[in-house]
């Protein structure tokens, strides 16, 4: 079954980590935002969850806590599936 944001993704963000990103124009509570298409952040199509991924995976966000690698693995099938709202 393909990964979706509001199923399998959204709720790996817990509130604070949404709040603490809002701010800075990270918008990780918002589908729409998430599944944009749209190039930006240097990649070619969904450069926002691109950049999200790219925060996620070096361990520097969401801020005082690592995802664990089985996330990773969840929001890279995401990714794949096709950014799925």
């Amino acid at each position: 079954m393909a990964k979706s944001f509001a199923t399998d993704i959204l709720p790996m963000f817990k509130p604070g980590d949404i709040g603490c990103m809002a701010p800075r124009g990270i918008l990780i509570g918002s589908a729409d935002w998430m599944c944009d298409p749209t190039a930006g952040n240097g990649y070619p199509d969904h450069g926002n969850a691109r950049r999200v991924h790219s925060a996620l995976s070096r361990g520097v966000m969401p801020p005082n806590r690592k995802w664990p690698q089985g996330w990773i693995d969840t929001y890279n099938a995401w990714m794949t599936d096709g950014f799925n709202p």
